[in-house]
Formats: structure tokens, sequence, C-alpha cells
């Protein structure tokens, strides 16, 4: 059996700081120099925007930390970027360079360690305590990680660790990172290892945002991630490493360890659930999948996905998909699908849909709420839209509270400007040239009641009601004839020919359905051209020719009057069609 032992004491070996992964990289950004002339109306925030936009690359930093309107400390300046930065910031900041970034960092103190490391086989134990270097005092809750097999771990109370892991090469590259200190990277070699390993593991910057505390802060994150994962993310903060493949049991025992909230991998297989930076690939879950940043393709979970960043592919749910960013693709959720930013794709709920900003496509078995849809609706009861909409298919109502193309619905309809038409037993709408609905309340149309008599004798009291094109027609008739179904229902459409202040042309459609509410029924189907006249603001005479169908049952030959072209009579009842004259006075609202 071979085994080795080494006492490693930080202050006596090699202390690198290190931009994580980025081992080699020169700091070509930071040490480019430049000049900086009669700065004395130049503030921070000008020096920063205009020293990124002319060396074409970006500075992330929090900007609560630095009082970005404050005049420039030096008026006048020849040196490099990185030590323009030390002198208007202090040594409180870290400065760290990745390709198209540079990092600025609150890091006052700095972490020194006291490590043992024991090496048996393939395996390594690593023991040790964490320390401010400055007050000497142990540091707890500081992350612990080896770069290359993304073994980590966090200190306790008092600032000791032990970290357990097999590696084939038992040199360490051990990187301590805790907030508001500095990244720290040790190499530790035992005595039998005269070379450390290279690290070829691929590392990658993301510039963080709010996004992911609030993910972390919603029911589903406080229930599934742990304390220490929420801490190992604010110790590492923006940085993730990519790995081909992991696998979890849940997000606190995984294939990667508490790092796992920092990988980035191409194929991730949770058995019941886990937690990860990011999805490249893959991903399966049999109960949940938690995503830090964005997923990739193809996300499946028995349950629930819940995505910090966006989703671009195919994501499935069982009951539930949250994403806090945008989805590009498909997203399918057995019963609800919530999506924080955009969807640029198609969104299927089972029951409801949900989209804070824009979606293009939504299919929902109840309701479908967006602020903005672009293009189609489809729900089994409501669509609604907070601004505009394209064209929404509902089983009861579409709400818009701007502009919408079309609408069509069981009952209601509502928006303010309608682009194309409205179709609902109600539609409401301040602007709507063609609204198709039994009643329709369109500011910019017509309202109107009333009285006329046909050339059957039916005396019609009717509301119309509609826009500038098209209008619903609903009314009620009395026949002043002595005949079997004196009281009829009507119920049409119509169509404006001809509008101005005095003169009118309309063209309807109305069924009549004649009946004496025990067994007599008759249907009564016309065609009509009406021209008026208007007196006033609120008055309307109006009379025009009628072409009409009648369906009668036997014995009701003396329901209709007028002009007989066609009659048939069968077993079943009597078939008629005859020409009439309906005229009569309508009171305009």
């Amino acid at each position: 059996m071979l085994q080795t032992k080494a006492i490693f004491k930080g202050s006596l070996l090699l202390l690198l700081f290190l931009s994580q992964s980025y081992v080699g990289l020169c700091q070509m950004m930071l040490e480019k120099k430049i000049q900086i002339e009669n700065a004395d109306e130049l503030t921070l925030r000008q020096m920063l925007e205009s020293l990124s936009k002319t060396n074409n690359f970006y500075f992330s930093y929090e900007s609560s930390l630095l009082q970005l309107d404050r005049p420039l400390t030096n008026n006048r300046y020849s040196g490099s970027i990185g030590n323009l930065l030390v002198k208007e910031l202090g040594n409180k900041y870290e400065f760290r360079e990745l390709p198209g970034y540079i990092i600025i960092r609150y890091a006052p103190e700095k972490l020194d360690l006291d490590a043992e490391m024991e090496t048996q086989f393939n395996r390594v134990t690593v023991k040790g305590y964490i320390k401010n270097i400055r007050t000497n005092e142990g540091v707890s809750q500081a992350s612990i990680y080896d770069k290359n097999s993304l073994a980590s771990t966090l200190t306790d109370e008092n600032g000791f660790f032990k970290l357990k892991y097999k590696k084939n090469n038992a040199s360490v590259w051990l990187t301590l990172s805790k907030e508001n200190y500095r990244d720290t990277t040790f190499l530790l070699l035992p005595t039998v290892s005269i070379k450390a390993k290279k690290d070829n593991r691929s590392f990658r910057y993301i510039p963080g945002d709010s996004v992911t505390q609030e993910m972390e802060e919603s029911f589903l994150g406080n229930l599934f991630i742990g304390f220490r994962q929420r801490l190992q993310g604010i110790n590492v903060g923006s940085y993730f490493a990519e790995s081909p493949f992991q696998m979890s049991l849940t997000p606190g025992l995984s294939s990667k360890g508490m790092f796992n909230s920092q990988t980035i991998s191409n194929f991730s297989l949770n058995l019941i659930g886990g937690y990860t930076a990011g999805i490249e690939g893959l991903e399966v879950a049999g109960i949940f999948n938690i995503n830090k940043r964005d997923v990739k393709s193809v996300q499946v979970a028995g349950v629930f996905n819940l995505v910090g960043g966006s989703s671009q592919g195919i994501q499935v749910g069982g009951i539930y998909n949250s994403v806090y960013k945008n989805v590009q693709g498909l997203q399918i959720g057995g019963i609800y699908n919530h999506v924080k930013g955009d969807v640029n794709g198609l969104q299927i709920g089972g029951i409801v849909n949900r989209v804070n900003n824009a979606a293009d496509l939504q299919i929902a078995g109840v309701v479908n709420h967006a602020k903005l849809s672009n293009h189609f609706q489809l729900a089994g009861i409501a669509n609604n839209t907070l601004e505009s909409a394209g064209f929404q298919l509902a089983g009861i109502s579409n709400i818009v509270g701007d502009t919408v193309k079309h609408q069509l619905s069981g009952i209601i309809n509502r928006a303010k400007k309608v682009n194309g038409f409205q179709i609902s037993l109600i539609n409401i709408a301040q602007e709507n040239d063609y609204a198709i609905g039994l009643l329709n309340f369109i500011r910019n149309g017509e309202m109107n009641l009333s009285l006329a008599i046909d050339e059957s004798s039916f005396t019609h009291l009717t509301l119309r009601s509609g826009g500038r094109k098209m209008y619903g027609i609903l009314g009620v008739a009395y026949n002043l004839r002595a005949i079997d179904t004196p009281i009829g229902l009507e119920a049409g459409l119509g169509i404006h020919l001809l509008t101005n202040h005095k003169f009118s042309l309309d063209t309807e459609f109305v069924s009549l359905t004649g009946t004496d509410f025990q067994e007599a029924s008759n249907q009564l189907q016309s065609f009509r051209l009406l021209s008026g006249y208007r007196f006033g603001n609120h008055l309307r005479i109006f009379a025009g020719p009628s072409l009409n169908f009648a369906v009668l049952d036997m014995g009701q030959e003396n329901v209709t009057n007028g002009w007989n072209i066609y009659e048939r009579t069968t077993s079943t009842g009597i078939y008629r069609s005859f020409g009439g004259v309906t005229g009569g006075l309508q009171v305009i609202f």
C-alpha cells in the first residue's frame, strides 16, 4: 500500500491570485497603456464606458458598490488601465480579466490556507483551515474546490474543512472563494509528486444578475435548494465549469458534489431532482430539474422544471414549467407554464399559460395570459392580454388592454381598438368596424332602437348595435293579426353599405322564430335592403324591400303575407319564399 502525506502552509509556499481557470491568461487589457488629459468633468461612469467602448470589452461590476457619478480623482493620467483602476477605486477592489470582460469586484479581505494532504492510491483527502490574513481568524462558509475534478466543500463555522475525492494525480490545485474576499488559488505538491497536472478543464464567465437570487428565493427554490449550495453560488459567483455529464439523486447528492450548481453539462440525469448551472444538450429528471442559468436543447421532468435563465429548444414538465427569462422553441406543461420574459415559439399548457412579456403562440386548456401576444392565443375558457394581441380564440372570453387584430369567443370580447373583426355574443371596443355579435358596445360605432312593421303585419322592436361597417340585430316581434304564433324572437347581422350624416343604406340578414310557446313554431329568414334618412342627431326613418324564406308548420299558411315567389307543401310543413317591405323609425343613441 502506497501512502503519502504532505503538510502545507499557505504563507510558506506559493500564493497565486488567479482568474478562475484562466491561469495562463495574460492581463493584456489591464496592462494596456492609455492616456487621459483634461478630465475635469469626467465621471467614473463615463470613464468606464469610454474605456469599454474604445477597447472593445465590457466592465462587469455591482453598481451599488461604486460611486459612478463622482468626478475622477486623476484629471490627467498616463499608464495602464489596471493602475488607473487601482488609483480611482483603491486596493479594496479586485480586478480580473477574462475574454471580453474586466471584472471589478469588491474584495477588501484576503484568504490564507493551512492544509494537510493525504494520498492513498487514487484517493486524496485534504484537511485544512482557512483564515483571514489580516485578522488571522478562521473564515466560515468559504468555498474550496479542486478545478480539475470539481470536488468542492465549505468551511465550518471555525474555518476548518475536509475534502475527499478520487484523483489519479496527487497534485492538487485548490481555489478558495468567499464573498468580499479575493479569490485565491493554491498548488499543493506532495513529496512524491514533481509535476502539477495541467488544468485543461474549460471554465466560462457569465455576468451575474438578480434573477438567480430571485429564483433561489422562490417557493420551489427555498424548498429544494440547500443553504450550502446558495453559499457556493455567492462565493464562486459568475464562474462556471463545463462538464460532459452529471448525475444527481437530489440537489445535495450529485456526481459534482456542491459544485453541481456551478457546472454546465451536456447531459444531465436527475433521478429525483437536481440543481445545475445550466444544460447544453439533454436533461432528464424523475421529478424536477432546477437550473441556475440557461437550458439549451431538451429538458424533461416528471413534475416541474425551474430555470433561472432562458430555455432554448424543447421543455416538457409533467405539471409545471417556470422560466425566469425567455423561451425560444417549444414549452409544454401538463398544468401550468410561467415565463417571466418572452416566448418566441409555441407554449402549450394543460390549464394555464402565463407570460410576463411577449408571447408568439399560446395554447391552453383554460386560460392564456400575456403582456403582448404577437400571433395567436387559443384557450378553452379565456385569453387575457394586457396590451396588444394578434388573433385570439377562446371558449368564453377574450380580453385585450389595447389593440387586437381578431377576436373570436363564445360569450364576450373586449379591447380598445380592433383592427380586424370581433365575433361573439357580446363585443366591447372603443374602435371596431367589424363587430359581429348580438350586443355590441362600440364607442365609434352606432347603437339604435327601432320600431318597424313588415308585410306580414309583424311589428318589430329591435336593437341594432355595432361598428362602422357591421352591426348586430336583436329584437322581439308581435303580429297584429290573429294567428297561432303571434310572438317572434329575432336575431341577425347587418352591414352599412352607405353612411353619411343624412342618408344611409344597409343590408341585413335576420332570422325570426314565431311561436305560441306550446307546440307551433315557424321559422322566417329575411334579406333586407333598407334606406334611411336622418333627422337631427337622434332620429332616422327607414324603409326597404325584403326577400323572405319561411318554414311553416302545417295549418299556419296565414302567418306570412307578401308577394309569393315559390311555395311547396310537404308532410313536414310548408316551404315558402316571398317578397315584402319593411319600414319604421329608429332612435339613435
